[in-house]
């Protein structure tokens, strides 16, 4: 008889498990997307403010040229 209680309670017990285990993948998964896709609004949020920034200053002066290597 406790072989039986002992079998149906580490049965219960697994099935319990997987069915938590299902649902906090189903929770990280919609947490990665959610997350995901406020990320890519930021950042093309940042890419248009940036490009409005070079817009505005393009005309106004021009950027140093910086070469790398050696010196003569």
């Amino acid at each position: 008889m406790l072989r039986v209680r002992a079998a149906t309670f580490f049965t219960g017990f697994a099935v319990a498990s997987g069915v938590a285990m299902y649902q906090v993948q189903k929770e990280i998964w919609s947490s990665h997307q959610t997350l995901s896709a406020q990320a890519q609004g930021y950042h093309s949020e940042l890419e248009s403010r940036i490009a409005r920034l070079e817009k505005s200053v393009g005309g106004k002066s021009k950027p140093k040229e910086v070469s790398v290597g050696s010196q003569p």
